[in-house]
């Protein structure tokens, strides 16, 4: 799936020590968001709900119009993960569900795969 270019830097988010989650939330309604440690503004961040996603460039595009780009391998952020928390509480999440290994599957990655993961953690 591809995904547009952002023309906007500002809707270009990259997460390192990323994690993919779905949610259920009080109404009912099932969606899937990219939490992780956005490096280059130093801080925690959560997404909004994910409605494409490519396996090529490792990228989500979100309800919100923002591209995340998930960078090296999934992780745990302590920053991250409490702006996670604080998503679900603001936002009435009353199941959740870590998928992270949908979205990349460290155990079924190829040599040549994990050289391209890592060599994004250069970029």
């Amino acid at each position: 799936m591809q995904l547009n270019e952002i023309q906007d830097d500002r809707n270009q988010i990259s997460l390192r020590r990323w994690r993919v989650m779905e949610v259920t939330t009080q109404d009912g309604t099932c969606t899937r968001h990219a939490w992780g440690h956005d490096a280059t503004n130093n801080q925690g961040r959560a997404s909004s709900a994910i409605i494409e996603f490519s396996l090529d460039t490792m990228t989500a595009k979100t309800r919100s119009g923002t591209l995340y780009k998930l960078v090296g391998l999934p992780g745990n952020s302590r920053i991250g993960q409490s702006a996670w928390v604080k998503w679900c509480r603001d936002n009435g999440v009353v199941a959740e569900l870590d998928v992270t290994g949908e979205y990349l599957d460290i155990n079924k990655v190829s040599t040549l795969g994990f050289k391209k993961i890592t060599r994004s953690l250069n970029q």
